[in-house]
């Protein structure tokens, strides 16, 4: 079941220049290749080919020119908030379970509309 629901993100700063995505403490040892993605509470599941972090730090949506601020970092999870040229915007909360197994939070504005997205990203090999 995916909600929809309005989310507040004033206090997400933007520069007009895009930003590497941070290198949070729970993506260390990151590895591109296949990723297994199944949206936790549902049956739907699909491989994405990932050859950075970022893609995880935006919920799987792919984006360009992005800007991030990191609002928690450790170990085994991490938040960020960011802003994007297209006017996409969200929050991310990372949670490393494993070796290659992340659970991403997701939640924002993509063409004025709010998305929240939970899901498990299972490293599956290469691409």
């Amino acid at each position: 079941m995916r909600l929809r629901f309005a989310i507040p993100l004033m206090l997400v700063p933007f520069s007009a220049e895009a930003q590497p995505a941070p290198d949070l403490k729970a993506l260390q040892g990151f590895a591109p290749g296949a990723w297994q993605v199944t949206a936790i509470g549902g049956q739907s599941s699909s491989s994405q080919c990932l050859q950075d972090s970022a893609a995880l730090l935006m919920g799987g949506r792919p984006g360009a020119q992005c800007s991030f601020s990191i609002i928690a970092d450790s170990a085994d999870s991490g938040t960020v908030t960011y802003r994007c040229s297209s006017g996409r915007s969200g929050r991310t909360s990372i949670r490393r379970d494993a070796k290659g197994i992340f659970t991403v939070d997701a939640q924002g504005l993509e063409n004025g509309h709010p998305f929240q997205d939970r899901s498990e990203w299972r490293r599956s090999g290469g691409c």
